[in-house]
């Protein structure tokens, strides 16, 4: 049974399962979180794994996690599409003056021998909007939420042009290898980069300038990409139109040219759902097999289940030490069954071993997860019984 804390809300019938127990305490080894920050405090050494039911990854520690031998996952594309319907209903907003329209309706006092229609219809002259189609938008990042949303821009009949870090074959979207360039051409421009050292106040004062003056800039990659005091100085010029972010800034708060929203991006119960689906069952393959998929910072590493026990093994990359590790296999006379990984991320790898530990006692198997982690370099062991086993025997 492992213990799993949970930091923001997810529904308990999601953590009914034979292996997990929730735990309140800040000692657990395994973590569920949604946007909230992960502590460094929590990031201990029984800590095995952090679920991310989201992308962005910027609220945890993933230097301390990856020295810690804590794996990092986390669901792409699983809010994809309610973070794209989000920013289609905020475009139509900066054409359309919707909700405008709508107050001064709701506001109007038709006398009984008047039609509220016709009063209506004398101010609308005050509520004339543009249309999406012909004009121009510019994704910044073209992971799964940018593809689908130039999909639908491009179905709108708009005009599609993207930059990403490295180019993709991408149908209905001309890729260009600059922002500026993106900038200059733009209508709106829609960031949704991750926040990585290399993004990090990526558009400054020198890009605003580069805008058209009737462009709207909306952010729904993280805040940390703009700069916040350049964006406020350029909007003051008139630079540009107007900024819509999903991150909301005490500075940014009361300004006229800005809307700013309450981290609504995959706030619906669909994607909610689909999230938390996902990093459980993420979660759940890692602690029973040891499998990793999705994972932000080790590499991923699959292989059937199908000997008695597995031996996964966590290690910073050295010459000599799969010589150590096989030699001190050899010395408990373990068959080596199957064996997947050793891929490098980052200087370290990752491995699954099936063997059988049936020969050995307890005291040797101990021994056994001692001696691997002495071996120099080596972050974290685990010895896993086949979850074929374990569910025979609750049964």
């Amino acid at each position: 049974m492992y213990k799993v804390k949970t930091i923001d809300q997810f529904p308990l019938t999601a953590l009914a399962t034979d292996f997990l127990e929730l735990t309140d305490q800040e000692s657990a080894d395994a973590i569920l979180v949604r946007s909230s920050k992960v502590s460094n405090d929590l990031i201990r050494p029984e800590l095995l794994a952090i679920a991310r039911a989201g992308s962005g990854v910027n609220t945890i520690n993933l230097a301390a996690c990856t020295k810690n031998g804590t794996v990092v996952f986390n669901t792409p594309g699983a809010n994809a599409n309610a973070v794209k319907e989000l920013i289609i209903q905020c475009l139509f907003n900066c054409v359309r003056p919707l909700n405008l329209a709508v107050k001064m309706t709701a506001d109007l006092r038709a006398q009984p021998t008047e039609d509220l229609q016709v009063l209506a219809e004398k101010q609308r002259k005050n509520y004339l909007g543009h249309e999406l189609y012909g004009k121009t938008i510019g994704i910044l990042g073209l992971g799964t939420i940018g593809q689908r949303l130039a999909e639908t821009c491009y179905q709108l009949g708009m005009q599609v042009i993207g930059y990403n870090r490295s180019f993709k074959s991408l149908p209905h979207i001309l890729q260009l290898p600059r922002v500026e360039e993106i900038l200059t051409l733009a209508d709106f421009v829609v960031v949704l980069l991750p926040l990585t050292d290399q993004t990090r106040h990526f558009l400054t004062s020198h890009h605003f300038k580069l805008m058209k003056k009737t462009a709207f800039l909306l952010n729904f990659g993280r805040n940390q990409i703009v700069d916040n005091q350049a964006l406020l100085t350029a909007l003051a010029n008139d630079e540009f139109a107007g900024y819509i972010t999903d991150f909301p800034k005490s500075e940014l708060q009361n300004q006229p040219k800005i809307t700013l929203l309450p981290h609504l991006g995959g706030n619906t119960a669909e994607a909610l759902t689909s999230s938390t689906n996902l990093a459980l069952q993420s979660l759940l393959n890692f602690l029973e097999s040891g499998t990793i998929q999705q994972a932000v910072n080790f590499p991923t590493v699959d292989l059937p289940f199908d000997s008695p026990q597995r031996i996964t093994l966590y290690f910073a990359n050295r010459k000599t030490l799969w010589n150590e590790i096989t030699q001190t296999l050899s010395s408990y006379g373990l068959p080596v069954n199957e064996m997947a990984g050793n891929t490098t991320k980052e200087g370290y790898s990752y491995s699954l071993i099936n063997t059988d530990l049936s020969a050995c006692n307890l005291h040797q198997i101990l021994q056994l997860k001692t001696d691997l982690e002495k071996i120099p370099g080596m972050i974290r062991v685990r010895l896993l019984d086949s979850p074929a086993n374990i569910i025979q025997t609750i049964n």
